[in-house]
């Protein structure tokens, strides 16, 4: 009868302890953490990037276009001068580095999701036992290069966006200045 009981406790503790090993969640607790930390950086960024606005850089970059319109229509210089050229060269800058700023905007906003969705989806298949260690490095390995490359271009966007709106707000309307003070013709008397 003892012989049978120690069998019975040998064999429950065995089971236990195959259960507890088979457990998704604690044999990938490592990749499980690396999924929620990335999970954590995509919302990071995604509060940064609601922070943007994407319409008033369009809009700038509407205005820069607008004045350079105006001033290679408007504008005959018979002197050169320094200030104006450094100013319109700012905003050359503006123009050329900001263009399709929507564009970009909804690229990072898709990627944004779309790393998000991978990352979720991963999460689950790791909780599920479907995948197996191998595979789960492979595509965790993946997923974090798309999540860094993402990491890297957004943020050098962001910066780029905050100096080119410093540079906007300093040149622009000195050369609203310069435009106001040309001879440009009413837009009734234009047509």
């Amino acid at each position: 009868m003892k012989t049978l009981k120690n069998l019975v406790v040998l064999s429950l503790s065995f089971s236990a302890l195959t259960l507890v090993s088979c457990d998704p969640a604690k044999e990938f607790a490592a990749e499980l953490k690396t999924i929620d930390s990335c999970l954590t950086a995509l919302d990071s960024m995604e509060q940064v990037y609601k922070g943007i606005e994407f319409d008033s850089l369009d809009l700038m970059v509407t205005h820069v276009l607008d004045n350079e319109s105006k001033m290679k229509e408007f504008y005959t210089s018979d002197t050169i001068d320094m200030e104006l050229g450094i100013l319109m060269n700012n905003c050359k800058g503006i123009r050329k580095s900001m263009k399709n700023v929507k564009g970009k905007g909804l690229a990072f906003s898709d990627e944004i999701f779309a790393l998000r969705q991978q990352f979720g989806d991963l999460k689950t298949d790791v909780l599920n036992g479907v995948l197996e260690k191998e595979k789960i490095n492979e595509y965790l390995l993946e997923e974090k290069a798309a999540l860094d490359k993402l990491h890297k271009s957004f943020f050098d966007f962001y910066e780029l966006q905050k100096a080119q709106s410093a540079v906007y707000y300093y040149s622009v309307p000195k050369v609203d200045a310069y435009i106001q003070k040309l001879n440009i013709p009413d837009a009734d008397t234009l047509q």
